[in-house]
């Protein structure tokens, strides 16, 4: 008989544990695939069930051929795939290394497409796949340009395939939060505290992007200050909504 399993990628800290953790606790899935670089931190999750089974992948290079291998290998029933690993910089897009540039295109667009492509064959009716944009995708952020632009291909790739999937019932949802305190936001610069705002804790973005998935929804959007901005930033000009962002972000820099 063919194992659920749940794949989550970037799964060894913040939203990405908080999925491992999460999908863990469903009845319905035998395994989840954890998929990270760090060995250490991956061999830790096992603590949490045994359902986890750690990947040490590196989705920058040959990871996608090694989900592939096994997956060809296991022949999984894939009930959920959450595409949560992803890169970025903040600053002038002129600083950025041409490696800079490759990589977060490959890790941010390109490696979720090809891991969709690799689990459609093994998905059936019910199955769920989350690709974790982000509220930047509302709008063009300077200094996180190509953060930003690669999200908007996230979410609008998501409810387009959703659109596609509605025949198989399968649903992807483009899950886009605000700030997020994972730990791996700097807190101060220069002595200065940096002011998130809105900023949420990962469980809940974890549990509305699952619970919107399950009900079909090719868009999450958690928390009050996510689903304002998301708003202000359909109705406010882009110029403007821009110049704001680059003041409040420019201090940072």
């Amino acid at each position: 008989m063919m194992k659920r399993i749940a794949i989550v990628t970037g799964a060894t800290g913040g939203i990405g544990e908080r999925f491992v953790k999460q999908i863990c606790l469903m009845d319905d899935i035998d395994e989840v695939w954890a998929v990270g670089r760090n060995k250490d931190k991956l061999d830790s999750l096992c603590a949490v069930s045994q359902k986890v089974v750690p990947i040490a992948a590196d989705l920058a290079s040959d990871g996608v051929e090694v989900l592939n291998g096994l997956i060809n290998e296991k022949l999984p029933d894939i009930r959920i795939l959450v595409n949560n690993a992803g890169t970025g910089y903040m600053g002038p897009f002129e600083n950025m290394e041409t490696g800079q540039v490759r990589d977060i295109c490959r890790l941010n667009c390109s490696v979720p497409s090809e891991l969709i492509s690799l689990s459609l064959p093994y998905m059936h009716e019910g199955a769920r796949i989350l690709n974790i944009s982000s509220a930047s995708s509302f709008q063009p952020n300077p200094y996180l340009a190509m953060y930003s632009a690669s999200k908007v291909y996230l979410k609008n790739f998501s409810r387009a395939i959703n659109a596609e999937l509605k025949s198989r019932k399968i649903t992807a949802t483009a899950v886009c939060p605000g700030w997020v305190d994972t730990g791996m936001l700097p807190r101060t610069k220069d002595g200065k505290e940096i002011k998130y705002a809105g900023m949420i804790d990962p469980e809940t973005v974890v549990i509305k992007a699952l619970n919107d998935s399950a009900k079909g929804r090719d868009m999450s959007v958690p928390g009050a200050f996510a689903k304002y901005f998301r708003l202000y930033s359909k109705i406010t000009p882009t110029n403007i909504v821009m110049s704001q962002w680059s003041r409040s972000i420019r201090k940072y820099l």
